[in-house]
């Protein structure tokens, strides 16, 4: 790893540190030297300001960018660190932590260790089987078996790199061991900025040893950009000056040379829309869930036009994603003629406008609010509404913390399935517009046996219930046969 951004002596200090094994992880962060001019592995900077992933609500972003960030023991050094899922699996961290194939003997990842849920509960997957590591760009890869991400997800990566001033936060396991030593590591979120971008990310969110492999998230977009590995300073109680995280744009392509099929679908890279300045050359979406990057209007008479054709009766969401201080952007929805049909004009960051789809091209304009110039990026969001999921028999299967949407049909039901291996308090959430139709919720056991309903008149419906081991089905249907679109967050 490099930083060309510090004095000679603070890179020979970095080089030096990524031969040192204890730098790695939290326990021999908790016993090094009080010495505040050498290389810590990470850093509080000024107060403490990380929260605990649970105090967030389960359809919080941030909480749900979470999901497949775990906790890792490295049972070969006896210590730990930080990492994360790009793939249903295989877990990404530091190559610090992983510096040879013998040290991934033994390793586990724990998806569920936060505040307030007991250690029976982490939810601890083997992820002992060594795929790759790279020195220069510090990062390790190792394949999990019982592929977690379908339960917990696995992260969205940007490979685009990013600029001073990005809003980000970091997600990791840890905990102020400085005061208050033998506290629980738990899943933690800490906020920050990029606060200089050379050869790789420095930035200002809170972090210590223990923290190694934790993925930095654009704040905006949820995405991961870096993998936090490094920082500066401790003055003896783990606060220091700076943190460091490598380039998700300098660790993709390294994948890819060796795994090119891994994260094909995963990463937001740049794609360019060609010359599209007019109807007749819009550019062509796929129809499918996609992401548009580096994209600008550099004049006041610039136009970018798209069109996109989703499968019929397909949900459709169209975000135009830019920061309105420099320079306000506006959408205009217009049909195959140019006529204008309908704007998007806030004085915010961001528009965005949704439709269902009848299996027609829709076509909308970026342009510049007077003249503004910026950069954007444009993400389709397609959700298939034709999934026949309106039996018993057809039950979509529910995983816990994700957050599905989905829309309801006049005179249809829809039905989901969910498997408790325990005794436990299980949420169902269903969220919708009330005003565009009343959906109710009824949950059966697997004998088909009502246990429990919401049916109230309000925007959503909420069923909060101890239920026995087994299988159990959600019914969503709406009053009278009405249809709706909804949101359906199950928890436990």
């Amino acid at each position: 790893m490099m930083i060309t951004s510090l004095n000679g002596l603070k890179n020979t200090l970095l080089l030096t540190l990524t031969l040192l094994i204890v730098i790695s992880c939290g326990k021999n962060d908790e016993t090094q030297s009080l010495n505040p001019t050498v290389f810590d592995s990470q850093i509080i900077i000024g107060s403490t300001d990380w929260k605990e992933i649970s105090e967030l609500s389960t359809t919080n972003s941030i909480r749900k960018a979470s999901s497949p960030v775990a906790d890792v023991t490295l049972a070969a050094v006896q210590s730990r660190c930080t990492g994360f899922l790009i793939s249903e699996d295989v877990l990404m961290t530091n190559e610090h932590c992983i510096p040879s194939a013998s040290d991934a003997v033994g390793v586990t990842a724990s998806f569920r260790h936060l505040k307030g849920v007991s250690e029976s509960s982490w939810e601890t997957y083997d992820c002992s089987t060594f795929l790759m590591n790279n020195v220069e760009h510090d990062f390790a890869l190792l394949k999990c078996s019982g592929s977690p991400g379908r339960k917990f997800g696995f992260v969205s990566i940007d490979s685009n790199e990013k600029s001073t001033g990005l809003s980000v936060y970091v997600v990791q396991q840890n905990c102020d061991y400085y005061l208050e030593r033998g506290c629980d590591w738990t899943k933690k979120y800490s906020t920050g900025s990029f606060t200089e971008v050379s050869d790789e990310y420095t930035h200002n969110a809170d972090t210590l040893g223990g923290s190694s492999g934790s993925p930095v998230f654009d704040s905006a977009t949820h995405k991961v950009v870096g993998l936090h590995h490094a920082g500066y300073g401790n003055n003896g109680l783990g606060r220091g000056y700076e943190n460091y995280a490598v380039k998700m744009s300098e660790i993709v392509p390294v994948i890819n040379s060796q795994y090119p099929d891994l994260l094909s679908s995963d990463v937001d890279s740049p794609v360019s829309s060609g010359n599209n300045n007019s109807l007749s050359s819009a550019f062509k979406l796929t129809g499918k869930t996609q992401v548009v990057s580096g994209q600008g209007i550099s004049s006041e008479d610039e136009f970018d036009y798209y069109t996109v054709k989703a499968k019929k009766n397909s949900n459709v969401s169209v975000k135009v994603k830019f920061y309105h201080s420099k320079g306000d952007l506006d959408v205009y929805v217009v049909s195959s003629n140019g006529e204008v049909l309908e704007k998007f004009e806030s004085s915010t960051d961001d528009e965005s406008f949704s439709f269902k789809s009848l299996g027609e091209e829709v076509y909308f304009v970026v342009l510049g609010y007077r003249g503004a110039v910026n950069t954007y990026t444009l993400s389709v969001d397609v959700v298939d509404s034709n999934v026949k999921n309106d039996s018993f028999e057809s039950a979509s299967q529910l995983d816990f913390f994700q957050e599905e949407e989905f829309s309801l049909s006049e005179n249809d039901k829809d039905f989901f399935f969910f498997d408790l291996t325990s005794t436990r308090s299980v949420d169902i959430k269903v969220e919708f517009a009330h005003a565009k139709g009343d959906l109710d919720v009824k949950v059966f056991d697997v004998n088909k046996k009502l246990v429990a309903s919401s049916l109230s008149t309000m925007d959503i419906e909420e069923v909060s219930k101890y239920l026995s081991k087994g299988r159990y089905y959600v019914q969503i249907y709406g009053y009278k046969g009405v249809g709706n679109s909804y949101k359906i967050i199950l928890s436990k």
